[in-house]
């Protein structure tokens, strides 16, 4: 009985409480006009008067780019040009970037000045490649492409350049311009020749310079190449000063030491150090055995080095070796 009466008792208190806080918190808003949370925050439904452009859809996190397809007219439209999204989705901030990109208001517009200078059917694996491109500032990709106008560069030689180092774009014309002086400036180039390397081997110019100058000292002091061969070397085939300093001592040792080619015939077919070590190294040793191994252009029966790097085992066999391809097989079969 008693514990009840002390319930009713609390109960009436709080109560009380409860009335006069109302009536205090009323008198606030009425004397100094205090805001409610409604008046103040608008409704989801209400039509806004921002303006909203800059801000991207909302994507849920995603094992892979196929999770957005239907729901990203961007990334549809991109697949329609042959864009590989699988490659692109390998490299998480490639595929962030361009999530956050309005095929209308952001790639449209960088597609047509592409366009230009890739061909349509090869567009897809130029964005493929590089999509990051598409976040590039459009005046900044066009004052890059004044630049190479400004220095001679013809319209296929900017074409080629573009198409063939889908990356060169991204270098601002400081960079380009140092890199082109560095390759001018060491190899002692005229401008047609910075122009023909360039286009010839656009990777080359926005290639690691520390690597070209590796390999410059290893053709010079290692494998006793001349300065002005050095020159001959970059013009015929510039891809010598993109490939590792060891597998190109590797392939000269045995070519020169092993083989006994002099510098002067590797100078006329550079194209031999770009091939596998184990392919020249089996025909050699095939045409010793035959008695065939006869590389010397003055005497009878001569083979070009480069043969022994190109062209099919059936081919080296019939011009070269004057044999069957199957006795050729028996042989690999041997080593």
């Amino acid at each position: 009985m008693f514990s009840r009466v002390v319930e009713n008792v609390l109960l009436h208190r709080f109560a009380c409480k409860c009335v006069q806080i109302k009536q205090f918190s009323s008198l606030i808003q009425t004397r100094y006009k205090v805001p409610n949370d409604c008046d103040t925050e608008p409704s989801a439904l209400e039509k806004a008067s921002q303006d909203l452009s800059e801000f991207t859809p909302y994507y849920p996190k995603s094992f892979n780019l196929a999770g957005y397809v239907n729901s990203s007219e961007t990334l549809q439209k991109l697949i329609q040009l042959n864009v590989d999204l699988s490659k692109i989705e390998k490299k998480p901030y490639y595929a962030e970037k361009l999530l956050k990109l309005d095929f209308d208001r952001n790639i449209k517009e960088h597609l047509l000045f592409l366009k230009d200078f890739v061909d349509f059917e090869e567009l897809g694996s130029f964005i493929t490649k590089n999509s990051l491109i598409l976040s590039e500032p459009l005046e900044d990709l066009k004052i890059r492409i004044n630049y190479l106008q400004s220095k001679r560069f013809s319209e296929d030689q900017i074409k080629q350049i573009i198409t063939r180092n889908p990356f060169w774009l991204m270098f601002t014309t400081t960079r380009i311009d140092r890199r082109l002086g560095f390759f001018q400036d060491k190899f002692l180039l005229h401008g047609k020749e910075v122009r023909l390397v360039a286009s010839k081997q656009p990777k080359l110019i926005t290639y690691s310079l520390h690597s070209v100058r590796t390999n410059m000292f290893a053709l010079k002091e290692e494998m006793g190449f001349e300065q002005h061969e050095l020159k001959q070397l970059l013009l015929k085939k510039p891809r010598l000063y993109m490939i590792s300093q060891k597998t190109l001592l590797e392939r000269f040792n045995y070519i020169h030491n092993t083989m006994q080619i002099s510098h002067q015939r590797i100078l006329e077919e550079p194209a031999v150090l770009l091939s596998r070590n184990f392919r020249i190294k089996q025909r050699h040793i095939f045409l010793q055995k035959l008695g065939r191994a006869q590389y010397d252009p003055k005497k009878e029966n001569y083979v070009p080095i480069i043969k022994l790097a190109e062209g099919s085992d059936t081919e080296f066999c019939k011009q070269y070796a004057k044999c069957n391809v199957l006795d050729y097989n028996l042989f690999l079969k041997t080593l």
